[in-house]
């Protein structure tokens, strides 16, 4: 089943995140994320364009730690009607030394509950959850040599299985776009050469369902 998620983003002032500026009374919708999101935020705006003001922190998310760290700052300061948000593979980068994650998978369990439960108890949005997209493992390999951890598909769908029992459990809709690109033609195309980033066709793909996915959850537009 596929459960629909994420937001946009907006337009970049000095120092200020996208769409921090006042937008006619737009609902506000965060989104959280890593380069992932960085990469088809700006697309995800065009796409919700008068109907919703996107907002989106210019530091990439990185792990579910660093989201925690920052939930504040990224999120509850701005008082959204949406945030879309995920964290995953900084979480699973697998240390080669040791074979041991950044985040191991009972402390990123706890993290994505803490960020629930901290953007529900400090704010009235409707949170949604991306599943982290697919790595090509050869390709992710060559492009990273001799970097002292490795990004495997294999982590990844062992971290998102993690954060689907975590959101069902927590009442979270859930935005698969793991599975946007399900089988290994889809991600030969969809997948920039470093395997983990995406082609312009890719991230309008990603764009697409996000949109999709925050649409539904959009409060009436209020004009002021």
């Amino acid at each position: 089943m596929r459960l629909v998620v994420f937001a946009g983003l907006l337009v970049q002032g000095p120092g200020l995140a996208w769409g921090e500026a006042p937008q006619g009374g737009l609902p506000k919708v965060v989104l959280v994320g890593d380069s992932i999101r960085m990469s088809y935020a700006p697309l995800v705006e065009k796409e919700l364009a008068g109907k919703a003001a996107i907002i989106s922190a210019k530091a990439n998310g990185g792990d579910s730690n660093n989201v925690l760290q920052h939930l504040d700052e990224w999120v509850i300061r701005h008082q959204p009607a949406v945030v879309h948000f995920n964290c995953g593979i900084h979480d699973t980068k697998k240390f080669k030394s040791t074979g041991r994650f950044q985040v191991p998978p009972d402390q990123y369990e706890a993290n994505l509950r803490k960020i629930v439960a901290g953007i529900r108890s400090q704010t009235k949005a409707v949170v949604l959850f991306a599943t982290t997209t697919p790595i090509l493992d050869e390709r992710a390999a060559a492009a990273r040599g001799k970097a002292e951890y490795a990004l495997l598909d294999a982590s990844v769908e062992q971290y998102n299985a993690i954060a689907a029992k975590v959101m069902q459990e927590l009442k979270v809709p859930v935005n698969d776009l793991h599975a946007v690109f399900p089988d290994a033609a889809s991600r030969g195309e969809a997948l920039a050469a470093d395997g983990v980033h995406f082609t312009a066709g890719g991230q309008q793909a990603l764009a697409q369902t996000v949109a999709a996915a925050v649409a539904p959850h959009l409060p009436a537009h209020r004009i002021r």
